[in-house]
């Protein structure tokens, strides 16, 4: 039993680390955006750098995908630590899945976003 309780933790613990992670990179993104947007063109001088924020706004659901991730798994945490104690455990991938997907469209939107941002250079 105490082999399950501590597998629960280490798994809450990483689900953590994955949440500060994205928020990290999420905040990263909008930090850098904004640095970006304040420079003085002359720096640029013959760079079309698009002058958008839609960066800040992949950077900002980035900053609340994490923050979600990290109730989540508080909540998953919470929920197995009760079932455990009455020994009515069952293994579920629903938030597991529903996450996967949430951070995977995402990375598409980052991955579209910055070939469209890239294009005018690759020719």
């Amino acid at each position: 039993m105490v082999n399950e309780h501590l597998a629960n933790e280490r798994t809450f613990l990483s689900w953590i680390r994955t949440g500060i992670g994205i928020m990290v990179f999420g905040f990263v993104l909008v930090k850098f955006s904004l640095v970006v947007n304040k420079l003085p063109a002359s720096f640029f001088q013959d760079a079309n750098i698009p002058k958008n924020g839609f960066t800040i706004f992949i950077g900002i659901a980035l900053v609340i995908t994490g923050a979600l991730m990290i109730f989540l798994s508080y909540w998953k945490y919470r929920q197995t630590y009760k079932l455990l104690q009455q020994g009515k455990y069952l293994y579920s991938t629903l938030m597991l899945t529903v996450l996967t997907v949430v951070i995977f469209i995402m990375s598409i939107i980052i991955i579209a976003y910055l070939i469209m941002a890239a294009y005018p250079f690759m020719f």
